[in-house]
Formats: structure tokens, sequence, C-alpha cells
């Protein structure tokens, strides 16, 4: 039933409290007293339970608090603080539980490693029998045997390496002077064409302005250049002077750094002896303090059974520390004897680091050399290909006068060759005209007997075409309806038999199969070229649209394509491209299958999409998915979408995708889907065959991601289902989605081979292994149209025979018809041509005249033309040498580029490899070097347990003594005392003293490792600071050589100018000259090009030669290096073999250690949540106290007034009896306000008090009171 609430509401109303009570109130008459609310609760006397200090007028018991008088301002301040005292406490305990919890969880770790190691040590005790032991050492025999011979062996061999670098750096020296020579003549070549160019330009009158200007540049230049060396020098002399002071203060620093080192090294050592001093007076005052208290009680007459007790066992303990020390000696031994063996296995692995280590120096060295001699290779790239621009710049201003005059020339040729051919054939034609004119009187006569002739033939063949075309027409009709019906099936067989499905190219096939075995950049590049060779205007390849204005939709439209020959399937049936049909899309998908499994077969021989019902829905549901989330159109896969296929049986394996860009107007032209969403199945299909040739001819930017995806990256094994639809999201964004489909169950497994007994990983998919995959039937099967073909062609055959002999007929009677009547309009035209043609040979006679003067003018002008080519000729011919031999200059820079490349990467991997062998071998040495000496701390405890037995012999001799010296005489006993006195005053100064030294050693050692820490700084700092010198000497270097430069192009530009005003000959002959010198310097340019090629053949055998011996010495010392690493494991094997027990017994006692510390740990734990339940009951009575002070304080503040009766005293409160128990008796005439806390974030007691009681003394006279004061009562009755 549901509770029934009794609320009080009154402004300024009294409510009677002083009568004895008889009434009782059920706890499920009440509901749960809700934070915030002032409310009343009486009761008999109940004690308090709570941890926190109370303040003045609060009662608190389990989470709820009830004021019992007006609480002051200083109160609620006081109940407020111990509330955030609380808050504070529960914060700091969850801090230090969290922490426990770590701790735990560290332990906890330490404990299963702990188990795993003594898992292996008990393994390895397993293993350690004698014959196990023996056999390891006669393999660790065998090991050093081989590792003295590949050592002999790999000494041979880099001597044979040494002496081929040799030969070969010599060679290289060669190579170097080769080039110095080639770049000194090629400067010669450069000056000698500049002075042919200019010769050229004083001898045509041109470039006076240009020469005049150049002098003026380089006169500027050369005072540039000389600034500028000025510059260079002041700033090497300032280079130099820094890097002196430099290297001064890093020599000081060194030298510092030497002293300090020794100077820390020998403090360390006295810190050393300065805290064993210490720690041996501490322990000898606390000895001499023990036996002067002995002393003092034998002297008192007292503890004669403590003497008696401690002689006992002074000679207890001295039997057991006798044993300890020779159990401590045993262990020793054997430390001392695996330390001895571990020593060796490290001293090979460090053996091996060394090499290693020299290994990675070579390799680094090389990888140096490597890129200087790229950086050299390309910097003589970028140097030849600027010389060859200059040739091709010089070759280019020559070549530019050349069509010129060339065509000047021709024109002059063309005009000559006209006017000779117009003067033979006016030759001819006079000749010919006399003929013509004897000819043509007698052809008109025999014409004209031919015409009467022909007229009788016409009228023959007329009355034969009419009967042809009536037999014609017949047949033809007759053949037409047969080739209707043959047509008709043809289309529909055309439309999926002759596809245009891309066939790829053997070149293609085999790139792509590159490209997946090796996926560089090279492969990709080369896959890419050979598929746009393949597909760019090829037969697959619709072109650029063909695009035309609309006035209609105001913008460009496609109209149509380049290549009208792709064959596409036909379907002009309309798709809502916000929902396609389940058969749209099974269409799309099938017409996607058909050309990729085709491109499968193609390259892999055999293929494996198939369409499923399954496909077909998923794909049409993540199509949807995509166009709801509504991307834009530079967004990419979207794995949400992917994932919203909506069946339990398959899941998306793979996605490809593209935009409509052809159906959508690329985004620019007029759309007409775009404004309807609605489109053909025919421009789908378009979209479809778009995508799959963009998955390989686009497809380099996404390292043909898609093409992998498509045609697959092996050969086919098992069928996959997949699916093809189209998106368009509210905001036109057009996708086609290519999606394969996986089991929703599919995954991998360990399957164990039953022949092996190995287990391999196996893929297993149930959709596909269980046949759940049901293939649809492809519609674009052609047999049965086949069959009905062949019976309509042979109807059609049949047709096409008649048809053909009748309108063979008619065509022969036409033919026939039209020569006759052909015939008689020749012939007639030209008896009426030949009657009206006037006489020829007067006309002929003028012509030839005009012709032959003509001739002899033309003749002239191109003599004139011809010289001028002939000296263009020679110009030409030069420059093109000088290009020729600048282009072969950049063939070998290029192919030395290509070459110092490859060296770099060969240089880069070697060197790789050799850090990762070294990082290994390092990280084993610090395997070794981390497992700590036996011996130390055998010795340690050896040298423990002898001064532990010296020390109790010494106590027993001690106890003996105080024995005897119990029945001495009172003098002996006094002399005993202050001798044990005047001891322990002795070993309190030794300790003090020992105490004060080693504070003394400890401030000096301190000060010693900062002074060498902060010296060691500023040589870092030095370090850190590269020489300025050879940088500032470089550009000295270049300063000066562009000074010479500049003042050989001043010397060169003013002699330009002084040969402005020379004289025809005088330039002629300057010319002559210069390209006399130029010719000599290019022949001497080639022949040291030559020289130099023969120089490099050598260069690179000697280089082959290197690198031979390299591959060899390198095997011998990888070998070496692998029988090193496996000496130091064959050794470490043999230590935990022969001390398998020593290795067992540690193991145990960590794990036991372990475990020990796991139980502390969780007990700790316990404690900490133990602690953090009290703080939390606390801070549950602290925040109850603090809102019920702050509650009734701020509801006294604001009562509006108080009403008094002649016989009752009557006080503003609320009814709660939920909290009757909570209030003494002793409070009944006060006002009283109860705060319940929030006890679900505690998991406190939830329980209602129990409200039940009829020992209540207080009763309200509700009916009166609510009377009196209007009171408005409102209940909630039960259902």
């Amino acid at each position: 039933m549901k509770k029934k609430t009794i609320k009080a509401t009154v402004s300024a109303v009294s409510i009677a409290t002083a009568f004895a009570g008889f009434s009782v109130v059920q706890a499920d008459e009440v509901t749960a007293t809700q934070p915030n609310e002032s409310t009343l609760s009486v009761e008999s006397t109940s004690p308090s339970s709570t941890n926190i200090k109370q303040v003045d007028g609060v009662f608190v018991h389990n989470g709820i608090a009830t004021v019992t008088k007006t609480p002051t301002p200083e109160v609620v301040e006081e109940a407020r603080t111990i509330k955030e005292e609380a808050d504070q406490s529960v914060l700091n305990q969850e801090s230090a539980l969290e922490n426990a919890k770590a701790s735990e969880a560290t332990v906890a770790s330490k404990v299963s490693e702990a188990s795993v190691n003594l898992k292996n040590a008990e393994a390895n005790k397993e293993l350690a029998t004698p014959e196990k032991i023996e056999i390891t050492k006669n393999e660790i025999s065998e090991v050093k045997a081989d590792i003295e011979k590949k050592e002999t062996s790999q000494k041979d061999a880099s001597e044979k390496v040494l002496e081929a670098e040799k030969e070969r750096n010599q060679q290289s020296e060669v190579i170097k002077k080769d080039q110095d020579k080639i770049s000194e003549q090629e400067k010669k070549v450069s000056t000698a064409e500049e002075a042919v160019a200019t010769a050229q330009k004083n001898l045509n009158g041109t470039g006076a302005s240009e020469i005049i200007a150049e002098r003026e540049k380089a006169k500027s230049d050369v005072a540039e250049k000389e600034s500028a060396e000025s510059a260079a020098k002041k700033a090497l002399e300032t280079a130099i002077n820094e890097d002196k002071n430099k290297a001064e203060e890093l020599s000081k620093a060194s030298a510092d750094e030497k002293t300090q080192l020794s100077a820390s090294q020998v403090s360390a050592k006295q810190l050393a002896d300065a805290k064993k001093v210490a720690e041996e007076a501490a322990s000898a005052l606390v000895k001499v303090q023990k036996e002067k208290e002995t002393a003092q009680k034998v002297l008192d007459g007292t503890g004669v059974e403590e003497i008696v007790a401690e002689r006992d066992a002074a000679k207890k303990n001295l039997d057991a520390k006798e044993a300890t020390e020779n159990i401590a000696k045993q262990e020793l031994d054997r430390a001392k004897e695996a330390d001895a063996k571990k020593a060796t296995a490290l001293k090979n692995a460090k053996s091996v680091e060394a090499d290693q280590i020299k290994k990675s120096q070579e390799t680094a060295k090389n990888l140096s050399s490597a890129e200087e001699k790229q950086k050299q290779a390309q910097e003589n790239l970028k140097k030849a290909q600027e010389n060859k621009v200059s040739a091709q710049s010089n070759l280019d201003a020559s070549e530019s006068q050349l069509a010129q005059t060339i065509a000047n020339r021709d024109s002059k040729a063309n005009d000559l060759a006209n006017k000779q051919n117009s003067k033979i054939s006016a030759e001819e034609e006079l000749k010919t005209a006399k003929e013509n004119d004897a000819k043509k009187a007698s052809e008109i006569s025999a014409l004209t007997t031919k015409k009467n002739q022909e007229e009788a033939k016409v009228n023959e063949t007329s009355n034969e075409l009419a009967s042809a075309t009536s037999a014609a027409q017949e047949a033809k009709e007759n053949k037409e309806k047969a080739d209707q019906a043959v047509e008709m099936l043809n289309q529909q067989i055309v439309a999926i038999k002759n596809l245009t499905i891309p066939q790829l190219p053997q070149d293609v096939i085999d790139a792509y199969k590159a490209y997946l075995a090796d996926n560089s950049d090279a492969n990709k590049n080369a896959l890419n070229d050979v598929i746009q060779k393949w597909f760019t205007g090829s037969k697959y390849d619709f072109g650029t649209p063909e695009t035309e204005y609309s006035p209609e939709h105001q913008n460009i439209v496609i109209k149509g394509w380049p290549n009208k020959d792709i064959v596409l399937p036909i379907d002009d049936s309309e798709v809502d491209l916000d929902n396609l049909t389940d058969k749209q899309i099974e269409a799309l998908s099938q017409y996607y299958v058909l050309l990729a499994n085709n491109l499968q077969d193609q390259v892999w021989g055999s293929h494996d999409f198939i369409v499923t019902k399954e496909s077909v829905q998923g794909v049409k549901n993540i199509a949807k998915a995509y166009a709801e989330e509504n991307k834009p159109f530079g967004t990419s896969h979207s794995v949400t979408a992917l994932a919203k296929d909506g069946l339990d049986s398959i899941a998306w394996a793979g996605e490809n995708m593209s935009f409509n860009n052809t159906l959508l107007g690329f985004s620019a032209y007029y759309s007409e889907a775009k404004e309807t969403r609605k489109a053909t199945m025919s421009q789908l299909y378009r979209e479809v065959y778009d995508a799959v040739i963009s998955f390989m001819a686009n497809d380099v930017h996404a390292y043909f991601g898609h093409m992998r995806l498509m045609i697959g990256e092996k050969a086919p094994s098992d069928i996959q289902a997949v699916g093809v639809a189209n998106s368009l999201t509210p905001s036109g964004v057009g996708r086609m989605h290519f999606i394969k489909f996986k089991g929703q169950s599919s995954h991998f497994d360990y399957i164990k081979d039953e022949q092996t007994g190995e287990y391999h990983s196996k893929f297993i998919d149930d959709y596909y292994d269980k046949g759940i995959a049901k293939p649809l039937a492809t519609p674009f099967d052609t047999s049965k149209m086949e069959d009905e073909l062949t019976a309509a062609k042979a109807k059609q055959t049949a047709a096409n025979t008649a048809n053909n002999s009748a309108q063979n007929r008619l065509e022969k009677a036409k033919s026939e018809n039209d020569s006759s009547t052909k015939a008689l309009k020749e012939t007639t035209a030209k008896l009426d041509a030949l009657k009206a043609t006037p006489d020829q040979t007067p006309a002929a006679t003028t012509k030839l005249e005009n012709a032959t003067q003509n001739y002899n003018e033309a003749q002239i002008q191109f003599n004139k033309a011809q010289d001028a080519l002939d000296q263009l000729n020679a110009d030409i011919q030069n420059k093109r040498q000088a290009l020729a031999n600048a282009k072969d200059n950049l063939d070998q820079a290029t192919t030395a580029e290509v070459k110092a490349k490859s060296d770099l990467e060969k240089a880069k991997l070697e060197n790789q490899n050799a850090n990762q062998n070294l990082k290994k071998t390092q990280k084993l040495v610090a395997e070794l070097m981390s497992v700590p000496d036996q011996t130390p701390s055998a010795q340690k405890k050896y040298d423990n347990a002898k001064q532990l037995k010296e020390d109790a012999e010494t106590r027993y001799i001690k106890a003996q003594t105080a024995l005897d010296n119990l029945n001495a005489d009172l003098q002996v006993k006094q002399k005993a005392l202050e001798t044990a006195k005047e001891q322990l005053e002795k070993a309190k100064a030794t300790d003090k003293t020992a105490r004060n030294s080693l504070d003394e050693t400890t401030k000096i050692h301190e000060k010693h490792l900062a002074a060498l820490n902060a010296t060691r700084q500023t040589i870092a700092r030095l370090n850190s600071i590269s020489d300025k010198t050879p940088l500032a000497q470089k550009n000295l270097d270049e300063a000066s050589q562009q000074l010479v430069a500049a003042k050989t192009r001043y010397a060169k530009a003013q002699l330009a100018v002084e040969n402005l005003n020379a004289d025809i000959q005088t330039k002629q002959k300057v010319l002559a000259d210069a390209r006399a010198d130029l010719d000599k310097e290019l022949k001497v340019l080639s022949d040291l090009k030559a020289e130099k090629a023969t120089d490099e053949a050598e260069l690179r055998n000697r280089q082959n030669k290197v690198e031979e011996l390299k591959v060899k010495e390198s095997q011998i010392k990888d070998e070496i290096s692998k029988l090193k690493t496996h000496l130091v494991a064959l050794e470490t094997l043999l230590d935990h073999l022969e001390n398998a027990d020593a290795y067992l017994m540690k193991a145990k006692g960590a794990y036991d250690n372990a475990v020990e510390e796991h139980r502390l740990a969780l007990e700790n734990v316990a404690r900490e949540e133990a602690k953090l339940k009290t703080l939390l009951q606390d801070q549950l009575d602290a925040t109850a106290q603090y809102e019920a002070v702050r509650e009734a304080y701020l509801n006294t503040r604001t009562r509006q007034s108080e009403v008094f009766n002649d016989k009752v005293d009557h006080k503003m409160i609320s009814l709660n009896p939920a909290l009757e128990k909570s209030i003494p008796e002793s409070t009944s005439n006060e006002r009283v306000y109860s705060y319940a806390g929030n006890q679900a974030k505690y998991a406190a007691n939830r329980a209602l008090p129990n409200t039940s009681s009829i020992e209540n003394w207080l009763v309200f006279a509700m009916g009166i009171v609510l009377c009196s004061f209007g009171i408005s009562v409102s209940r909630k009755h039960r259902d």
C-alpha cells in the first residue's frame, strides 16, 4: 500500500506540545525524511553513537542529527569546520587506500614473477644431470675452437679489404683529378663560346648597347666581389681568434676535469673508509656499554643467573657462529667459481660487443662517406644541368634565327621553283596548244557519230530498270522482316555479350604482381605508368566530356563523349536515388561482379566474387546509413555506417567507394539527377564502370588499395559475397559503395595438424564454409537467346539470298542505265565544249615570254638567301656540338648521382643491421652485468660470519670471565668495573671522532663532485659549439674564386667593347679565330671525358672488388659474433646447471618473501578499508550535524511570529514521527530540528526507524489546533 503523508503548512501557527501521549504512529505512515527539511522527532531517551564532536544542542545517531537547542552562528561555524575536517579525512584516507591497493598490485606482480622464476629454476634443476653438464662443456670447447679458426680467417679477409680499398682510393683520386681537368676545360669552352657569340654580334653590327652594358655590369661586379672578399677575410680572422679562445678554454676545462676526477675518487675512497670506521665504532660502543653494565651487576652481586645464562648462551652462540662460518666459507668458494664463469661469459660477450661496435663505427663511417659522395654527385648533376641549359640557350639563340633564315631561303627557292615551273609549263602549253588546235577539228567529227549510237542504248536500259525495280522492292520487304527478328535478339545479346570489359595487357599484370611483392615507390610508380599508358586514350577511355552551354538551364551541360564505342548495359528504367529496389541493387552488384571477376581471371586465372541475397540487403542498409549521416564530399569511409548492415549473418570486410561524378555533373555542370534525385539504370551502370576503371587508373594516391581490394592480392581460394549500391545524401553528395562481406562469426582459430602435431592459424567463416552463402543467378547469361537467334538467322539467310539476287539485278540495271545515260551526257558535253573552245596558240606564246623574265629575277634572289643560310648553319653546328657535350656530361652526372643514391641506401641498411646486432649484444652484456657477482656478497657473508664468530668468542670469554669474577673479591670486581668504564669512555670518544670524520669527509666529497659536475657541464657546452674557422675559410675561398671570375668577365667585356669599332675584315677574322679556339677547346674537352670514362670503369671494377671482399669479411664477422653469442649462452647455461641447487634455493626464498610481502599488503588494504568505512560514517554524521544546525539557524531567522495562548505555550514546529527516537525526554519543551544524511553513498542502514512504541508521551490535539488556526491537511490515500 502507498504511504500516507501528513504535512502541516502553517503561517505563524502554533501546535500544542504539552499533552501526555497515547497515540501510536506506524513507520509506514510517513515518507522518508528528505535532506534540508526541518522535522520534529520526539521519543524516549536513546544513547548517542558517533565518533565526531557534537556541537552544543545537537544529538547525532547513525547519520541522523537532531537539533534540540536554537543554534548560534558560532555553533553553525563549528559544525561546518567539523564537516570539512571529516570531508578532508575521507579524501586523505581514500588516497591512502588507493596507494595501499597499488602497492598490493605491485607485490602481486612480484609474486607472479617469482612463481615463474621458481618454475624455471625447478625445470633447470631437473635438467642438471651430469650427462647434460658434460655435453654442455664439450659444446663450449667446440665453439671456442670454431671461434679461433674464424678469427684467423677474419684477419686474412681484413688485410685483403684494406689492400683493395687502398687501390680503390688511389683510383678515386685519379677520377677526382680527371673531373678537375674537365671542370677547368668546361670553363674554357664556356669562355670560347662567349667569345664566338660576342664576335658574331660585332660582325652583325648588333648588340653594341648590350656589350657596353655588360662591361659596366662586370665592372660593378668586380667592385662588389672585392668588397665581399675583404669582408670574408675579416670574418676568417675573427673566427680563428674565437676558435683559439674556445680551444684554450676547453683545454683548461679538460685539465681541471682530470684533476677534479682524481680528487673525487680519492674523497670517495676516504668516505667509504670513514663510513666503515664509523660503523665499527658504533658497534664497539654498544658492546662496551653492555660489558660495563655486566661489571656493574657483578659488583652489585646481582644478575648471577643472568651471567650464568649469558655464559651458556654465549657458548651456544659461539658454536652456531662457527657452523655458520663453515657454511659461509663453502658458499664463498662456490660463489667465486660461479663469478669466474660469469666473468668468462661476460668477457666473451664484451668481445662480441667490441667487434660489433667496430662494425657499427665502420658502417657509420661508410654511411657518412656515402652521404658525402651523394651530396657531391648532386652538386655535379646540378652543375651539369646548368651547363646543359646554358648550351641549349646558346643554341636556341642561333636556331631562333635559323627558322627565319631558312624560311627566307625556302621562300626564295619556292619562288625560283615556281618561276621555273611556270617557264617550263609555258613552253609545254605552247607546244600542247598547237597540237590541241589540230586535234580539236578531228574530235568534233568522231563525237557526232558516237552520240547517235548512245541515244539508242539509253532507251534499252531504261526498260530493264523499271522491271528490276519492282522485283527488288518485294525482296527488300521480305528481308527487312527477317532482319527485324534477328536484330531484336541481337540487341539483347549484343548488349550483354559485347559489353565493354577492360582487358589488362601483360605488362600491367606483371607490374601489379611486382608491386604486390614489393610495395616500394618505384614499383608503385611503375605500375601507374603502365596503367596510364594502357588506359589513357584507349578503347576503354570515354575521354573528356563534350559540353555546350544550355540557355534553358543557364549552365554548361554534357552532350556526349568522344569515345562512342564503349558498350554498357542499356536499361532506361527509372531509379529513385533515395530508395533503390533490391532488384536494382542486385543488377548493379551482378554487373560489378562481371567486371571484377573478369579482371581477376586475367590476373590470377580464377575469380571469387558472388552476389547473395544477404550481400544485397547488407549493402542496401549500409548505403541508406551513409545517406542518413549526410557527411560532406571530402569525408572518407564511415565505420559507423558500415556497421549498420542490419543482418545477423554477415558483416562488412572491405569497402571501395567512388563519387557520382558523371551522374552529378562533376559538381560543375548541370545535372538533372541532382535536381530530381532520379536517374536511369544505364546512368548507374556508367557509374559502376567508371568506378572500376578509377580503382585502377586513378589509384596511385591510395597505393592501389582499391585495385587490391577489387582484384585481390593473391589467387582466389574461396568465394566472397559482394554488394553494390548507390547513396545520395540530403545535401546532394552521391557515392557508389562496393562492399565485401564476411560471416558475422568469422574468426581465426589455431588448428592442430594431426601429422606434425603443430598448430597453425586458420580463418573460419561458417557463412561460406557451411554453404549459407547462396549465389544469385546472373542476368548476363545469353545461351537461351543465342538458340532463338540461330533459328531466326536461318530465315534471314534465305530472305537475304532472294533480296541479294533482286538487288543485284536492280543494281546491274541501274548501272547499265546510268552508264548509258552518263555516256550520252558526256559525249554531248564534249561535243558542245569542243565547238565552244577557242584556239590556244596565241595566248600560250605570250605566257612563255613573261615566265622567262620572272625566272631570271628569282634566280638572283635565291643565291643571296642561300649564302646567308650557309653562314648561319656553320654557327649552329658548332653550338650543337657544345650542347651534345653538355648532354653527355649530364648523362654521366645523372648516372653517378643514381649510383651514389644506391650506395647511400646500401650503407644505411648495413649501418642499421650493425646497430641492431650491437643492441642485441649490448642487451646480453647488460643482462650479464645486471646479475650481481656472488663473491662480494658471499665474501661479506663470510667476513660477517667470521666477525660474528670472533665476536661470539669474545662474548664467551667475557661471559666466562664475568662468571669467574662472581667469586672474586670486592677489589677485583671494582677494578673490573673501572676498566669497563674506561673502555666505555674510550669507545664514546672513538665513536664521536668517527662520526665527526664521516661528516667532514662527506662534505669534502660532495664539494669535489659539485666541482667535477660543473667542469663537465662547461666541457659539454664548449663541445656543442662548432668551430667557425672551416666555414669562414670556405666562404673566403668562394669569395676569392668569385672575384677571379668577375675580373675575367670584365676583361672579356672590355675587349668586346674595344672590338665594336673595328672594320668588317677585322671582325670577320676575330669571329673565325674565336670559332677555331672553340673547336680546339671542345676537342680537348671530349678527350678528357673519354679518359675519365675509362678511369671510371676501372674504379667500378675496383669498387666491386672491395664490396665483394667486404661481404666475405662481414660474413666471417657475423659468424664469429653468432658463435660468441652462442658461447655466452652455453656458459650461462653451464653455470645454471652446475649451481642448480643454489639458484633453486634463491628462487624459493624470493618466492616465499614475495608471498609474505603480498600477505602483509593484503592486510594493509583491509586495515585501510576499515579506516575508510569508519571515516565515511564520521563524514555522514558530520554532514548531518552541519545541515541540521544550518537549517535550524535559517528557519529561526525567517520565522515570522509566535502565537501564545493563556493556557498553553505554543511554538511553530513540523511533525516527522520517523525520527521520534532521536531526542531525549529532557528536550520536550525546546524547538527541535532533525536532519537525516544522504545514506546511499555510504551504504548505511536504509530501514525506517521503529515508530510503533506505545511509550510515547507526546500527543498532538490535531483537531483543535487545525480548526483554530486553519491548517490545511492533505492526505494520500491507499490504492
